[in-house]
């Protein structure tokens, strides 16, 4: 067992997803860890089990299976508190950043061993659909996952590529979100694309996508070549939608989406795409002015807009 600590502060950032390369099991894809919106968590010991106003739905369900896991009979004596949240629904994977960092801190300040799959999956119960945010919580940089078959448990890394640090990715969302695609809803969209012909068009453009990664976007990466990449990325997350256009409307998630992918490209951005279900919207900067420029240029009270940078290493984990 791991010594235990008297408090643990838990930072993560925030997962862009590409797309994904099919729309039933395994599902593999392709995205990237950013610093921000950055998740952080804080975790000490107390008299009892306290979670942070607005999070009890959140953190009492890992922590039952965590005792569940370890063979504890009752919720531990830890209270929690939420510092720093990405907003929820808007395509950066913020549940999953938020529910590891939980279930990530509670196995460190009770210094419970456990592997990190076990923590995501049967503890924090994430990367069913996508692996990309659980590898990139403990991993970093930009992944592709893909698994073989349905039977694993958790996609594991086809591989991971670190990127140029003076790459930035612009990321653009509404300030505020009427609809949102998640829960329910999210897997009543999938039980949509399961009919013959969807079926059998996602099967044609799952190996189109697959070479499209290893083929473009992966040999770009690794060598440097942003333009390259930046519209091989823009590519492949156009293909990728068109997966789901039969839930969405097409290859990004509504109208708003569509337009300011369109406007963002005919103001000269390349890389742009839609995260994930949206409505945030990701566009690839080759440094840190062009990136503030296209800021300048989309500023808006009613949008959200931040420069990030690639996260390149893990989680960080503080102890006391």
């Amino acid at each position: 067992m791991m010594r235990a600590a008297k408090r643990i502060r838990i930072e993560t950032g925030a997962r862009l997803h590409f797309g994904l390369l099919d729309t039933s099991p395994p599902f593999g894809g392709l995205g990237a860890m950013i610093d921000r919106p950055a998740t952080v968590v804080e975790l000490s010991a107390a008299e009892q089990w306290t979670v942070a106003s607005g999070y009890q739905q959140r953190a009492c369900p890992i922590a039952k299976r965590f005792c569940q896991a370890t063979g504890q009979a009752a919720l531990p004596a830890v209270a929690i508190d939420v510092v720093k949240a990405a907003p929820p629904h808007r395509g950066f994977g913020s549940g999953t950043q938020l529910s590891l960092a939980i279930a990530e801190g509670l196995r460190q300040l009770t210094g419970q061993e456990m592997t990190d799959e076990t923590l995501a999956v049967q503890i924090a119960d994430r990367g069913k659909r996508s692996a990309v945010g659980v590898h990139g919580f403990f991993n970093g940089g930009m992944i592709f996952e893909t698994g073989d078959d349905d039977h694993q448990t958790l996609n594991p890394i086809r591989q991971r590529v670190e990127l140029p640090e003076r790459w930035r990715l612009l990321t653009l969302s509404p300030a505020t979100v009427a609809e949102t695609v998640s829960g329910n809803h999210e897997s009543d969209h999938f039980a949509r694309l399961q009919s013959e012909p969807l079926r059998s068009a996602a099967n044609r453009l799952r190996d189109e996508l697959r070479r499209h990664i290893l083929d473009d976007i992966l040999p770009a990466a690794q060598a440097g070549r942003f333009t390259e990449f930046a519209r091989a990325i823009e590519s492949y997350n156009h293909a990728s939608g068109m997966l789901f256009a039969e839930a969405q409307g097409g290859p990004y998630n509504g109208r708003w989406v569509t337009e300011l992918i369109a406007s963002l490209q005919n103001a000269g951005a390349i890389g742009v795409g839609q995260s994930s279900w949206g409505p945030g919207v990701f566009v690839w900067c080759e440094d840190e002015s062009s990136a503030q420029g296209l800021a300048e240029q989309f500023a808006s009270p009613t949008m959200n807009i931040q420069i990030a940078r690639i996260k390149r290493t893990g989680r960080t984990v503080s102890r006391a």
